[in-house]
């Protein structure tokens, strides 16, 4: 009957942290025009060299300097499997407001937001860095894509869509021309991509021109709009 008891107790603790965990989630959660959701698409697994990880961890630095308090940031895992919805979360923190109005006010606490947002910095960093590439696994560059798009199926979204991906057919040098042009006439000619995805914007992407002109090619070919604008860049 003790054990019971203390598996009852468990479960019941588990229950309540997890109410606790969703409140603290939904409770700084903006309305109106000037809220934001970003769709933050992480494709971990296409990262494999030093400087493609350092490109990546930058590029994500820079997105989430621009995240403010109150916008919701969803985080999606893709992998060779699919894709799994690892983060939903509004940014914690108190709006702006005059000392007077922080002394009346009950409904944020600054103390305990500040105690959220770290919580919720580290969850971000492990959603976003933690599937990253480190045992140097194959991947699919044109399956990625292809998953990408599974997400919208054609839907139209006002969401931010930001996708940390590299570009980079794997196993192929981002400065060789001569591996990019053996790589478009085995792989292209008879690649079957049917893409239809809202606007996005790249954390992360190779800079190299020969990544820029092979995908280039390879869009109009198939038909697909789709730039390179990083994200947070005009």
């Amino acid at each position: 009957m003790k054990h019971l008891y203390l598996i009852k107790l468990f479960l019941i603790t588990l229950m309540f942290a997890a109410f606790s965990n969703a409140f603290a989630a939904d409770k700084y959660c903006q309305s109106g025009s000037h809220a934001k959701t970003y769709d933050i698409h992480i494709f971990g697994n296409t990262y494999k060299d030093a400087n493609s990880k350092r490109q990546m961890a930058q590029g994500l630095t820079d997105l989430f300097s621009n995240i403010a308090i109150g916008d919701r940031v969803k985080v999606y895992n893709h992998n060779a499997t699919g894709y799994n919805l690892s983060m939903d979360q509004c940014v914690p923190g108190c709006p702006e407001s005059t000392f007077m109005e922080n002394l009346l006010s009950t409904s944020c606490s600054s103390e305990v937001a500040k105690r959220d947002r770290k919580t919720f910095n580290t969850r971000f960093a492990q959603a976003t860095m933690g599937e990253i590439n480190r045992d140097n696994s194959s991947y699919d560059i044109f399956k990625s894509i292809q998953d990408l798009n599974d997400v919208y199926k054609g839907s139209r979204t006002n969401n931010v869509v930001a996708v940390a991906i590299s570009m980079i057919p794997d196993g192929i040098n981002p400065t060789d021309p001569n591996a990019f042009n053996k790589f478009y006439a085995t792989n292209v000619p008879n690649l079957k991509l049917a893409l239809d995805f809202p606007p996005v914007c790249t954390v992360g992407t190779s800079p190299s021109s020969e990544v820029m002109k092979f995908w280039r090619e390879v869009f109009a070919l198939q038909n697909v709009k789709f730039d390179f604008k990083p994200c947070n860049k005009d």
